[in-house]
């Protein structure tokens, strides 16, 4: 059974305020949105590695005058690969211990990516992700927080998978991004469908939003401007549900059959341009997501 539909709150939207935090949870709770993924790195909660007690407690106050449930997007650069930078591990540790304090059920990381480095391996690049995540689940244990994580447009299922499976521990499952993979599957000539009916034993999280399949990489020439992007439908567009072309029909069906129990987070990142759709994206989650708890898939 689906355990509930959220939203994201996306870092560069709120850039440290707030106000502007308070003012999206307000138009959250007035369309119906059960859970609420935060992110640290938009509230100024974490300082080279360290969180930020007074900080962190004015968030923490702010949260609970709502009765949203909570998850936590741990920033999008920290790559646990880098062995040469030790704050990427920090600051994810920290991202867990302030999901602990607000009471988030799930920490988003980012799968790793691996860089064409002297010093380093890909082999041993990708040993010291699985090392740094089996602290990583044993804290998130502590917390009573699974950390989930995502797929990356560069990331096949399998490699998600593999990374999971070495950690091999409970509190470490996977955040699948709908968009992420269908991109990938679309320049890559992956079966779309075959790879989400693959990956769904293994999901805690749904990132929901949509798009056209257009990898960026055929299109290196385009200035990285959203209007550009559009308009040629490159990248993950984070549009609302119904603008691109996911099959979220066939989606659903895959969820109902894997019994799927955990969260679905709507990615909608421009929240001025579509503010009017977030309720027309919701009603869809419903249709399609919230239909898998009674069985009742066409």
């Amino acid at each position: 059974m689906v355990k509930g539909l959220g939203v994201n709150v996306d870092t560069h939207r709120i850039s440290g305020s707030l106000s502007k935090l308070e003012g999206e949870l307000n138009f959250f709770q007035e369309i119906g949105f059960e859970y609420v993924e935060i992110p640290p790195a938009g509230l100024d909660v974490i300082m080279k590695g360290k969180l930020i007690p007074l900080r962190v407690q004015k968030v923490k106050e702010l949260l609970s005058k709502y009765n949203f449930k909570y998850t936590v997007h741990a920033p999008d650069v920290v790559n646990l690969r880098r062995l040469t930078n030790p704050l990427h591990k920090k600051i994810l540790m920290a991202s867990i211990r302030f999901a602990g304090i607000i009471g988030a059920e799930v920490v988003v990381y980012h799968c790793g990516k691996s860089t064409d480095v002297i010093d380093y391996s890909e082999k041993q690049q990708r040993k010291a992700e699985i090392k740094a995540l089996k602290e990583a689940a044993t804290l998130a244990a502590e917390n009573d927080i699974t950390i989930g994580v995502e797929n990356l447009p560069e990331h096949t299922v399998d490699e998600v998978i593999e990374v999971i499976d070495a950690v091999d521990h409970p509190n470490l499952k996977m955040t699948l991004d709908v968009a992420h993979l269908y991109i990938a599957a679309n320049y890559r000539g992956w079966d779309y469908l075959e790879a989400i009916k693959k990956a769904m034993p293994y999901v805690v999280e749904l990132h929901v939003s949509d798009t056209f399949g257009e990898a960026r990489e055929l299109f290196k020439d385009l200035p990285d401007f959203e209007g550009f992007r559009l308009m040629y439908g490159v990248g993950d567009l984070h549009l609302p549900i119904g603008y691109g072309e996911i099959p979220f029909s066939k989606i659903s069906k895959i969820i109902a059959e894997d019994n799927f129990s955990g969260i679905v987070i709507l990615e909608i990142n421009n929240l001025a341009k579509y503010a009017e759709e977030y309720k027309d994206s919701y009603e869809k989650m419903k249709r399609y997501f919230l239909k898998v708890n009674s069985r009742k898939v066409s």
